[in-house]
């Protein structure tokens, strides 16, 4: 199986990528397969000629304007019609850049990439044309960056977080930090954005909060004084003061953000890839295993262990982030089915698969 891309919703639509390396965009409501785009490399074999072969698919698509942009790894960015199959555009036209693993970001009539080259490239998002690109941040970037305002915060495998800055800048020249954090290990997670810092899971096990403006670290979860968990390889949710962080040990934990005290955790006995999200007041989690929990947030147990409101079975493997719309979560699971689990009813309406028959 290829790729673990997430889904996203946008004016009815869902845009995911299968296992099989297609973009897919399904109508919501019948639910059918409007168009698929398949993303492929030509591979030299033994023979004399080449053939083409899948690409993984691991970043969620993002929607800007009129257009879908798909990152992949075969080290392309690619801009197709949400109307049609059609490519508006693709990043480089020639060659590639460094395999793509985490998704775009569009924002400002930008397209915001990170490359498994060490650099993150801004692209103009209606023409795809090379506005800047970082100076090498590491020896890979395999997480999404995360964009507030005028910065862009990057968090990397080997031990550092950066801000970058959004303006200003040349296409000749390579875009230099604005401040650098170094931390312990390597970041497991893309940044999350807060009120005051940004929030980021580690390979040490901790949950770092980060100031936004200097760059200095605010506090870490657990702290030196409590056991180590496991690595929180979820990008957290920041939501009212409360980060929700998913972990490999299997627990969801609500944390203070402003001082990192546990507010409350729950055991889903299952590794958790995903990063929680939120359903008007609810949050929603899924497991690996394919649980889908759903819990209050204005609820704060005493005994700081929370008890799900409903619990929906999926029964298959979940590794791709999720998204909502309403009350409906939509979930690509590993089988190559997309899934639509309706939260007030608490079960799964319908269930399609992604795989485009010839």
């Amino acid at each position: 199986m290829l790729g673990w891309a997430g889904v996203t919703f946008d004016g009815g639509m869902l845009y995911t990528g299968s296992t099989g390396g297609e973009v897919v965009a399904l109508n919501s409501s019948s639910p059918r397969i409007e168009w698929s785009y398949p993303i492929t490399m030509k591979s030299q074999g033994l023979s004399c000629g080449s053939s083409s072969q899948e690409v993984p698919l691991y970043g969620t698509p993002a929607v800007g304007g009129d257009l879908v942009y798909v990152g992949a790894y075969n080290g392309k960015v690619y801009a197709l019609n949400m109307a049609t199959d059609a490519a508006r555009w693709v990043y480089p036209k020639e060659g590639y850049i460094g395999a793509i693993v985490g998704s775009p970001v569009v924002i400002n009539n930008t397209v915001y990439v990170s490359s498994s080259d060490g650099r993150v490239y801004a692209l103009d998002m209606t023409y795809g044309e090379q506005q800047w690109k970082s100076e090498p941040l590491s020896e890979k970037l395999w997480t999404s960056p995360a964009v507030e305002g005028d910065t862009i915060y990057v968090s990397t495998y080997d031990d550092y977080i950066y801000a970058l800055p959004t303006k200003g800048n040349l296409p000749s020249k390579d875009v230099e930090p604005t401040w650098t954090f170094q931390g312990e290990a390597g970041f497991a997670s893309s940044p999350a954005v807060g009120d005051e810092a940004i929030f980021a899971g580690s390979f040490d096990c901790h949950i770092y909060a980060i100031d936004k403006g200097s760059g200095y670290q605010e506090w870490k979860f657990p702290s030196e004084e409590e056991p180590a968990l496991k690595w929180f390889w979820a990008t957290p949710l920041v939501d009212d003061n409360v980060v929700y962080a998913a972990c490999l040990d299997g627990k969801i934990y609500a944390i203070n953000a402003t001082n990192g005290e546990k507010l409350w955790e729950f055991d889903t006995e299952s590794p958790i890839v995903v990063s929680p999200i939120l359903v008007d007041d609810l949050l929603v989690v899924a497991s690996e295993s394919g649980e889908i929990y759903v819990f209050k947030t204005d609820v704060m147990p005493e005994d700081k262990i929370m008890t799900p409101v409903k619990t929906i079975p999926i029964e298959t493997q979940i590794n791709a982030p999720i998204c909502a719309h309403e009350n409906m979560v939509y979930i690509r699971a590993q089988d190559d089915y997309l899934y639509a689990v309706d939260i007030d009813q608490g079960k799964v309406n319908w269930g399609i698969p992604l795989t485009v028959m010839e």
